[in-house]
């Protein structure tokens, strides 16, 4: 009994950074239409920004900040590279772009940062200092603060799109883009607005990382954008309760396998059970936003 729950805390805490991952790539679809295949990673360099500032400085705060403006930075900056092709509903267009700069990234990250090696973060800040344990069950700080800033964010993101004139805008844009721009509804701003968001949760998500897996690599960004893609099919393309759902579900399912099947089948299952959902379900779990 203790294994399970040991391997269901360990779910929501996996589960809770799969939501925001899949949040942040499911806002930028509903409302600026836009799969952003170069989300992993700005999420992976900017934990490399995180790495160089925090070994130059020494200084947590300054890491974390500059790990969080490295991915605003970059989010930002796509978004006038694709408004161009996304006018024009170039939608293969807008995903070749997007793999291209991703690409790129892992590039620079392979030849120019650490050599190309992979990084890896102080031992005090992994975990977040302190743990508690209850014979099999192990509860770090880190996973606390994981599922804390996971709600807050939830709960932020919430509040914007359902309480604030400019998330209404933002919802009635991804509901029907060609309604929201016949009532004059500032789509330029919404957009930016979008890539705000999702560049502050890849931020976010960076963050997480170092202090749970305490670790990174070129490679790392492709891994995390595909787990992103998996989960937004497994919710449903575009839900932001999808995203969430997903994410839970598909964290609780990889640690499930990792704790009761021997050998390394935990992606190999869990996309199983992803393809059977797609299959049996194709709109996902909660169905997509359109």
């Amino acid at each position: 009994m203790q294994a399970l729950i040991a391997y269901l805390e360990a779910g929501i805490v996996s589960g809770s950074i799969y939501s925001l991952i899949a949040i942040g790539m499911n806002l930028l679809l509903v409302v600026s239409d836009v799969i952003q295949f170069a989300y992993g990673e700005i999420v992976v360099i900017s934990m490399y920004v995180c790495w160089l500032i925090l070994k130059a400085s020494g200084n947590y705060v300054y890491a974390f900040l500059g790990a969080l403006a490295t991915s605003l930075v970059l989010t930002l900056a796509l978004e006038p590279l694709l408004r161009n092709l996304r006018d024009k509903r170039l939608v293969v267009e807008t995903m070749v772009l997007t793999i291209a700069v991703g690409m790129i990234l892992t590039e620079i990250m392979s030849h120019f940062l650490n050599a190309g090696l992979p990084i890896a973060f102080p031992p005090s800040l992994v975990g977040g200092g302190s743990e508690v344990t209850f014979g099999l069950i192990r509860i770090t700080a880190a996973d606390g603060y994981v599922v804390l800033a996971t709600l807050v964010l939830l709960a932020g993101l919430y509040y914007f799109l359902f309480k604030t004139k400019q998330g209404k805008a933002l919802r009635a844009i991804s509901y029907n883009i060609q309604v929201a721009r016949l009532l004059g509804l500032p789509l330029q701003r919404a957009t930016t607005v979008s890539f705000v968001i999702a560049g502050l949760m890849s931020g976010t998500t960076a963050l997480l990382f170092v202090i749970t897996i305490g670790a990174a690599s070129p490679e790392l960004g492709a891994h995390v954008t595909f787990k992103g893609m998996a989960v937004m099919l497994l919710g449903g393309m575009g839900s932001l309760k999808g995203a969430v759902v997903g994410g839970y579900a598909l964290g609780t399912i990889e640690c499930l396998v990792r704790g009761y099947f021997i050998g390394d089948w935990v992606d190999a299952i869990a996309m199983g059970f992803v393809m059977i959902i797609i299959v049996l379900r194709p709109s996902g779990i909660i169905g997509g936003a359109r």
